[in-house]
């Protein structure tokens, strides 16, 4: 069963229910309001036979209704029958003595009318009882009865007419429930037909277009339009990354394939043959590095970070030296405040201040200057990587994050290196919950700002 139609069979059921319950409370009140008609009429008639009796002193006898019989035949009509019983409960008079004694309620309250609805003779009646009295003194008792035959085809008819009604509105509401149903949910069937569309065709450049009417179509428009747009931009980077990593692993496989088609030559020098060697050892440990930073990029999220508490001092401190070790020909300065803690994964981050280093290192001219920074800022470490290099250009510095993105003055001063350094810094930054930014100036050099949040010190009890 489709939605529409569970959706307009869900709103019949809604309005079957209001209906049966405005129909319910309706026809009560109407044959309460029949109802307390009918018994009026049969009190007054009972008040206007007591007051005929006006002359009887004590217990109800024959003499008392002879004398009265006048008055008591004049108030006798065909629509109803009332009767006149003495104390022990036989009748002294009735208005229409053919009929049979009218029933008298099982449950009677002393002093009062007490009225039921009785069957009699296959007719139901509506009977209405009320002792006589005289100063306190029950001297006898009246029953009046009037047929409920049109009051109840009356009350049939009020029936038929709500249950009819009913059915004729349900009827009539049903068809335009369905369409306002089938329109309702046009945006959804939008939805599902473009769907079907893009994964039949992989075609992600479609959009839904955005429905006239506001609320929550247009906001379901405007969530699957964004979902497809990151679909798109995951499959694009996805396609980028796959060419550039292809793209950057042909080079050391064909130096590889060159050098073994050289090693094939038995009469190939010695020093030559030992020169391919560490050439094809060269690019294989750039082969395996690359391969390495290419897994580190292409787990999702946290995969691949650990969670411990780390001496982010110590690490600044280690980066440093190794990098004063490896390098003579800059000056390396280094302000690192100690004792600084964070939650993460110690290899990764010495990873990401190695690169910030390296990379200062290698595009600043001999003889420039490198600094390292370590201080707390508002709850974060926060490490900055200063250097006098050649900067970067104003529009280069959006893309200095994306994977294989090489400026032309980076080219320019290095041409080897694949563009994954920075890249993997923001995946480390981000992947310990920190931010890394940029600025820079062509000619005046770069500065690198990493924040990670302090590891939270346990409390005291």
């Amino acid at each position: 069963m489709s939605l529409r139609v569970r959706l307009t069979l869900l709103y019949l059921a809604f309005l079957a229910v209001a209906l049966v319950t405005f129909g319910v409370a309706a026809y009560v009140v109407a044959a309460k309001r029949v109802y307390d008609n009918l018994d009026d009429g049969l009190s007054a008639r009972i008040q206007t036979v007591d007051s005929s009796l006006e002359g009887a002193t004590g217990p109800l006898t024959e003499q008392d209704i002879d004398r009265s019989r006048r008055e008591l035949d004049r108030q006798a009509s065909a629509d109803v029958v009332f009767q006149i019983r003495d104390i022990d409960g036989r009748v002294l008079y009735s208005s229409q003595p053919a009929s049979r004694d009218l029933p008298v309620p099982k449950k009677l309250s002393p002093g009062k009318e007490t009225v039921s609805s009785r069957s009699v003779e296959g007719r139901r009646l509506r009977v209405l009882y009320q002792p006589i009295m005289r100063n306190d003194q029950t001297l006898g008792s009246l029953v009046a009865g009037q047929s409920l035959q049109e009051t109840d085809e009356a009350l049939d008819e009020i029936r038929k007419v709500f249950i009819l009604g009913g059915l004729a509105v349900l009827l009539l509401t049903s068809v335009p429930t369905y369409a306002l149903a089938g329109r309702a949910l046009n945006p959804v069937r939008q939805v599902s037909q473009l769907a079907r569309n893009i994964e039949r065709t992989a075609d992600f450049t479609r959009r839904l277009p955005a429905p006239r009417a506001g609320g929550e179509m247009r906001e379901l428009a405007a969530t699957f339009n964004a979902m497809i747009d990151r679909v798109e931009q995951a499959l694009l980077a996805q396609r980028s990354f796959l060419a550039d990593s292809s793209h950057e692993l042909r080079r050391p496989l064909t130096v590889l394939r060159t050098d073994i088609d050289i090693l094939n030559d038995p009469s190939l020098p010695a020093e030559e043959r030992e020169a391919c060697f560490e050439e094809m050892r060269a690019e294989a440990e750039a082969m395996s590095r690359l391969l390495s930073d290419l897994l580190l990029l292409s787990r999702e999220e946290k995969q691949a970070i650990g969670e411990a508490p780390v001496d982010y001092s110590l690490l600044c401190e280690q980066a440093v030296a190794r990098l004063r070790t490896q390098d003579a020909h800059h000056r390396t300065v280094a302000e690192v405040v100690p004792g600084v803690r964070v939650l993460g994964d110690r290899e990764r981050l010495a990873q990401m201040l190695w690169n910030l280093l390296e990379n200062a290192a290698q595009y600043t001219p001999d003889g420039g200057e490198i600094e390292l920074h370590l201080r707390l800022v508002n709850g974060f470490a926060r490490v900055e990587v200063q250097d006098t290099g050649i900067g970067i250009a104003e529009e280069d510095l959006p893309h200095v994050f994306d994977r294989f993105y090489r400026g032309e003055g980076a080219r320019a001063i290095r041409e080897e290196g694949v563009g994954l350094g920075l890249s993997i810094v923001k995946y480390v930054a981000e992947a310990h919950t920190g931010t890394v930014t940029v600025s820079s100036q062509a000619g005046h050099g770069t500065t690198f700002s990493v924040d990670i949040p302090l590891m939270a010190e346990p409390s005291a009890n």
